[in-house]
């Protein structure tokens, strides 16, 4: 609840790419075609389905049709749509509805029968009094998350007798959450959550020695299915307390090919426990990858791994999208018993790189979420430059830990976390006397060596 504001400002930056799609649209749980013309009415339909995340309790789903008045976003009475639902290129069920209010609602209820029952709701005779759009489907369908994709035709609207004939392709992509646990030599046992937004993906391998983590999903590379496809998106959830992968910075691949950093985006806001790092491929980056691959294998092969930069600035709204925070440090690996210079500037949410100046903050750095390990209390500069702040990292203490802003301007509600890692010092061996006199004679030898050769 304390973070709404700030999803509210991301969501409101990605919106244009993730509602206004084609007729083809892939990878959301919910779609809105875009307007157009039925006779004289700009119409447009959308499709929504609830609940949103598919695991191991889940008992059923609601899908949502409206076919509505573009203009003034009103249903439009007296609808029949004939309905076709598909998932991985097989038929699941076609059926004619109807709807009094332009609204449908379908409650689809897996069953363990091999035939789908399909009834509307509505009392004992819901075709003679009137259709009030809700049906129970009952069948495997919708059992299990993955891509769905429709073929809707309108056969009236406005009025049962007016008859028309429009062709809608729309799809949804209903999430599957899997869980994985993993052990990692420096962190000890982890599970990482991957919510997969397209189709079901499997085996997960974690290297624990290269800290890089790799799956699978099953992909259609072909021309047609690239034309259609809108957006790929997996979401992966990292436990806080592995801090082996809490970066400023990762790299992906997809079948070999890296990713551009725009397809890699971190939510630290969402979860208190847990870092969301999101990977989105749009058409452009799919079709680049269709390009470079060398072998068209029907899959796609994610690798993450944290990277070896460090990606400066990192910007963060406050939670009431009052200010915009940009931190940076140096050294840009934080580490136990050393000191890090912390560089920051508060600037204007919606104007670029256009700083607030002469404004009180707090500055906290928290070890996990609970204690303080550094707080200073300051004022930034009038000029624009940034404030810089020097903390020494104690050096019994290596994790997880939270830069804090609040405070700020002297508002409550005017705070933003940024999460980081302090790490372990590099030790260098010390060898014992005799074996660093061993080690000169071999470090003599090997100068001495190519001497006696010419000899």
């Amino acid at each position: 609840m304390a973070k709404l504001a700030v999803l509210i400002v991301i969501l409101c930056a990605l919106l244009p790419s993730f509602v206004f799609m084609s007729a083809n649209g892939d990878g959301l749980a919910s779609e809105i075609l875009p307007p157009e013309m039925i006779g004289n009415k700009n119409v447009t339909l959308s499709i929504n389905s609830s609940p949103f995340l598919i695991d191991n309790d889940h008992v059923g789903t609601q899908i949502n049709f409206v076919l509505q008045d573009a203009s003034n976003q009103t249903p439009l009475p007296q609808v029949t749509l004939a309905i076709s639902a598909f998932k991985n290129n097989q038929a699941l069920f076609g059926h004619i509805f109807m709807s009094d209010s332009g609204n449908f609602l379908f409650d689809v209820t897996p069953d363990n029968s091999s035939k789908i029952s399909i009834n509307e709701e509505g009392g004992l005779f819901p075709g003679l009094l009137g259709h009030s759009g809700s049906y129970q489907i009952k069948s495997p369908v919708f059992a299990s998350g993955g891509l769905y994709k429709f073929k809707i035709n309108v056969l009236t609207m406005g009025s049962y007798n007016n008859q028309i004939s429009k062709t809608y392709d729309a799809a949804i992509s209903i999430p599957i959450t899997n869980e994985y646990p993993i052990t990692d030599k420096d962190d000890g046992k982890q599970t990482i959550t991957i919510v997969a937004y397209y189709d079901q993906i499997g085996n997960f391998q974690y290297d624990s020695d290269n800290k890089k983590m790799s799956f699978s999903m099953p992909f259609n590379w072909s021309q047609d299915n690239l034309k259609q496809v809108t957006v790929v998106h997996q979401e992966l959830k990292i436990p806080r307390a592995f801090s082996s992968f809490i970066v400023t910075k990762y790299d992906a691949h997809v079948n070999g090919i890296a990713l551009p950093d725009s397809a890699v985006s971190i939510d630290d806001y969402s979860s208190d426990t847990e870092r969301i790092i999101h990977l989105i491929l749009y058409k452009q980056v799919l079709d680049k990858i269709a390009a470079q691959q060398q072998n068209s294998k029907p899959e796609m092969n994610f690798t993450l791994s944290p990277s070896n930069e460090t990606a400066f600035p990192i910007m963060q709204y406050t939670r009431n999208a009052q200010y915009k925070i940009s931190l940076r440090w140096d050294p840009p690996k934080m580490i136990a018993g050393q000191t890090t210079r912390f560089s920051f500037q508060i600037l204007d949410p919606y104007l670029v790189n256009k700083t607030v100046n002469s404004i009180d903050y707090d500055f906290s750095v928290i070890e996990g979420k609970n204690g303080l390990l550094f707080h200073n209390s300051g004022t930034t500069n009038n000029d624009g430059a940034p404030n810089t702040i020097d903390v020494d990292f104690p050096a019994n203490y290596t994790g997880p830990i939270t830069m804090g802003f609040e405070n700020l301007n002297g508002n409550s509600f005017s705070d933003a976390e940024i999460s980081g890692v302090v790490s372990r010092p590099h030790i260098v061996p010390e060898f014992p006397t005799g074996s660093s006199v061993v080690i000169a004679i071999v470090f003599s030898l090997t100068i001495m060596l190519p001497r006696f050769a010419k000899i």
